[in-house]
């Protein structure tokens, strides 16, 4: 998926120590030497259609700019405002540089950081009419008569699409930095940037599959997910791994993580420095982690009953019978609507296995998803719908990390379309980015109902979502609730966290944490980075939550990790390891796109 909105170390591609001289190049080399590359080129033009957008994407853009094109053909006097509007964006731009008057516009874009986009007449001249017709661009889906918001919103997105491919930093000719290398190492940059999107295209089976992240630096086990820990269960759907104590004593009530199945659980222990379960277990508490199976031949067919089945009380059922306590349950993204079905399921049956629920970024209130939300109508299930057939029964993992990626188009795609294939550079070790491209399959039958019943129905809030057979009541939940919320959230936005809190029965405490989906969660205290925010009570909007909330500096994390240790009971010994278990990280998480491929194919 991709998920991730972090920027990798290293600082954004277009900086340079003073940034980019090109007083030096003799154009009549750089013509020659564009001249040279004319095979590569073609090349790249054909591997170019293969990367177009997915059908799926495409017949949506098309819609949204239909319904755009209609709404100012009845009324062209609006067109004729937008008109002017463009005209004189242009001309003030334009007014601007004639004057030298600095340009303010894009100043923090990292596309334009290099010197040359300001120092530069051409790529100035460029960079100002760029940023003027893009916004222009927005502006007119924004200001389009007769749109509903939704509307709005859809064509704005796709418009922001189509801005992003077409940024002068994108191709060769637009790129200062990218000239400078081809003139400087005499055209070997961009033959060896066409060789990295041969090698790309072949990694996706044609497509382009981005490369964000050097492929071999990583590996979960070896320097990602090393938490000492052991596979205590093993079923078709999951492996629960224990992590081995680092404490004398433990508290009473473990910990059980349902992380999302759209990616893979070590995102929360991707290194002993950002470690969320490592840290829990250095506070005292006994961990338990759920590894999700990316969905093959085997498991294409599993419903939202089997993850609760196979996958939540599977868990739970393992873990009471070991410590004979009840257990603090938390999920992340999508893991928290199962935890949620999970606790409303055991409050039915008067079952007492909870001792607390956490919610991290988890929405249960889908009414307002943000951008995910604008593609999901019964016309698109019906072409995800096909894509699965098409795909032997699962949503493939590829499918879904391009999804995320147009979330975030300048840092997940044109970024290193920049880096690797215009510069030539090789990809660098970044863990997060590397966890992000790491994608899993999802079964057909649980994909489709995520979309219909919690996106497009918002079932879970309104209390019609069926699990095992009976509708599901989020009020019926009496379990102490901790809710946290990211501020810059774009997969689970805070607005849309904060409907649900007030959909639980019991004490609920709501906390909002700065940064987005991923940095909003895991965030050590020892990073001293960002900031949170705690309220004690919930009124109706977010905004009015907000409007009283405290803002604390630092990590949110020891905040939960109180909250907890008073849901938790006293201290007792920890548990020993188990007899013959398997070690962490276990064999699920070690399954990739391209071993499940290959798998099916021999």
């Amino acid at each position: 998926m991709s998920q991730s909105g972090e920027k990798p170390p290293g600082g954004p591609p277009g900086e340079g120590a003073g940034g980019t001289d090109l007083s030096d190049i003799s154009f009549q080399r750089l013509g020659q030497k564009i001249a040279d590359l004319s095979r590569e080129l073609s090349d790249i033009t054909k591997l170019a259609g293969a990367a177009a957008p997915r059908k799926l994407e495409l017949e949506a853009a098309a819609s949204a700019f239909k319904s755009l094109s209609e709404a100012y053909a009845k009324k062209p006097e609006a067109f004729n405002e937008a008109q002017l509007s463009l005209f004189e964006r242009n001309t003030i731009a334009l007014q601007e540089m004639q004057m030298g008057a600095p340009s303010e516009a894009g100043d923090a874009d990292p596309r334009f950081s290099d010197a040359a986009w300001r120092e530069n007449p051409f790529f100035d001249f460029i960079r100002r009419m760029y940023l003027a017709q893009s916004s222009w661009a927005e502006n007119l889906a924004w200001n389009a008569p007769g749109l509903s918001e939704t509307e709005r919103r859809r064509a704005a997105f796709f418009i922001r699409q189509a801005t992003a491919a077409m940024a002068p930093s994108n191709v060769l000719i637009g790129n200062p930095r990218a000239l400078k290398a081809l003139f400087d190492t005499d055209g070997a940059s961009v033959q060896k940037g066409f060789g990295q999107l041969q090698e790309d295209f072949d990694k996706g089976h044609g497509r382009v599959s981005l490369t964000q992240s050097d492929p071999d630096a990583f590996e979960p086990g070896r320097n990602l997910a090393v938490t000492p820990g052991e596979v205590v269960l093993k079923n078709p759907l999951i492996e629960l791994i224990r992590y081995f104590p680092s404490t004398k004593t433990v508290k009473e009530s473990p910990i059980l993580i349902f992380p999302p199945w759209i990616n893979k659980y070590y995102v929360l222990d991707l290194t002993p420095e950002n470690s969320l379960v490592a840290w829990l277990r250095d506070q005292g508490f006994t961990v338990y982690m759920v590894s999700w199976r990316s969905a093959d031949e085997e498991s294409k067919d599993f419903s939202w009953d089997d993850y609760l089945k196979l996958g939540a009380r599977a868990a739970l059922d393992w873990i009471h019978d070991e410590h004979q306590a009840p257990a603090n349950v938390a999920g992340y993204c999508v893991g928290g609507a199962l935890a949620s079905i999970l606790a409303a399921r055991l409050a039915d049956a008067g079952d007492k296995r909870l001792a607390s629920l956490t919610l991290l970024a988890a929405q249960t209130d889908f009414s307002e998803p943000g951008d995910l939300g604008l593609f999901i109508d019964d016309h698109s299930i019906g072409g995800i719908e096909q894509l699965i057939a098409e795909s032997g029964g699962v949503m493939p993992g590829e499918a879904m990390r391009d999804a995320f990626n147009l979330l975030r188009p300048e840092d997940l795609i044109w970024r290193y379309v920049e880096e690797r294939y215009l510069l030539g550079q090789e990809a660098r070790a970044f863990d997060l980015l590397y966890w992000n491209s790491d994608q899993t399959n999802l079964p057909g039958p649980l994909h489709i109902a995520s979309l219909r019943k919690l996106y497009l129905e918002n079932s879970l809030a309104t209390g019609s979502f069926v699990a095992e057979g009976k509708p599901i009541s989020l009020g019926a939940i009496k379990t102490p609730t901790f809710i946290h919320a990211a501020r810059k959230d774009h997969i689970s936005p805070f607005p849309s966290v904060y409907k649900g809190a007030n959909l639980f029965g019991g004490e609920v405490t709501f906390l909002l944490a700065d940064s987005g989906h991923i940095a909003g969660v895991v965030n050590p205290p020892a990073a001293n980075k960002y900031r949170y925010w705690t309220g004690e009570m919930l009124p109706p909007s977010h905004d009015g939550w907000v409007a009283y909330a405290k803002e604390n500096p630092g990590s949110w994390w020891p905040v939960w990790a109180q909250w907890l240790a008073t849901k938790s009971g006293g201290d007792v010994a920890p548990l020993p390891p188990s007899i013959g278990a398997k070690p962490a990280p276990g064999t699920y998480v070690l399954e990739t796109l391209a071993s499940i491929r290959a798998r099916r194919e021999g």
